[in-house]
């Protein structure tokens, strides 16, 4: 190969490596700086100062960071498994022949295709306090609905709703994908030892399984830990402090209070909590 041509696809590569440094790995390393100063927007920069370590420790002493924490963790573990419960029924569902099965497919993957924020639109409607829909349905059976979004005990269940509407059909399709490219030797063989559908269910099925379960539960956790746009769209982290989850506490405190430095250092104990948690998942996943 001529010397030149080596740099061709140097070349090529260039502008996409560019946009990435600028758009990426800038924000970044410029945050990791802010996180270590007392920086906040509008201050002079004569007054900006380096104080080390003192915002990550101030967020074990700050109980909105605290209570953002635990309600982040709720979140995240409850919709992750109730949508991963829901997709693999779906999947199992979607298995069998039955009348209409393209169209329930097609239906099943709807929610995924809307834009989060529109999700939000839809639901902020149909959990509407005077018009809520959903109550409707539940009058029509004598049951009197709560006020979803009003309530602290019931705004974070609405979010919570809406997400795992948004992104069941996720582990609908993957497990699907899944379930398809099983091998049937096994299924034929429980079926001539007189296996119920259970044992079959137990036995072969899930630990065949296992591999893309914990992928699409990593893919799922780590996205769920950093939800914003339903709860920015349907309660703005209300009533009271009953839906700040991390990500909407990192906004208020970045972008209402205007102090940055903590709001960095916010963001990064978030991206430690994830490295982590991805790392223990990928173990697991490497002894199974």
């Amino acid at each position: 190969m001529i010397k030149g041509e080596r740099c061709i696809p140097y070349f090529f590569l260039a502008p996409a490596v560019g946009i990435l440094l600028i758009v990426v790995i800038f924000p970044l390393i410029y945050s990791l700086r802010l996180s270590f100063t007392n920086f906040t927007f509008g201050m002079p920069e004569s007054e900006i100062a380096f104080i080390g370590l003192s915002n990550f420790i101030k967020l074990f002493q700050d109980s909105y960071f605290l209570n953002g924490l635990k309600l982040t963790v709720i979140f995240m573990l409850g919709t992750t498994f109730i949508a991963f419960l829901l997709g693999f029924g779906i999947a199992l569902l979607l298995q069998r022949s039955f009348f209409g099965k393209r169209v329930v497919r097609t239906l099943v993957v709807v929610p995924m295709t809307i834009t989060p924020v529109a999700v939000g639109i839809i639901w902020l409607l149909l959990f509407m306090p005077d018009y809520s829909f959903i109550n409707y349905l539940l009058s029509l059976v004598k049951v009197t609905g709560p006020r979803w979004l009003l309530t602290p005990r019931w705004a974070l269940i609405s979010v919570m709703i809406t997400y795992i509407w948004e992104w069941t059909p996720f582990f609908t399709l993957m497990l699907s994908a899944g379930l398809a490219g099983l091998p049937r030797e096994p299924y034929e063989a429980a079926v001539i030892d007189g296996a119920s559908r259970f044992q079959t269910l137990k036995y072969i099925t899930l630990p065949l399984l296992k591999p893309i379960i914990f992928l699409i539960l990593i893919i799922r956790m780590m996205d769920s830990f950093r939800v914003f746009d339903q709860v920015f769209v349907l309660t703005r982290g209300g009533p009271g402090r009953s839906t700040q989850i991390l990500s909407y506490v990192v906004y208020l405190t970045g972008i209402s209070y205007r102090y940055l430095g903590y709001a960095s250092a916010m963001s990064y104990f978030m991206l430690i909590i994830l490295v982590v948690l991805t790392l223990v998942l990928l173990r697991l996943l490497r002894r199974s």
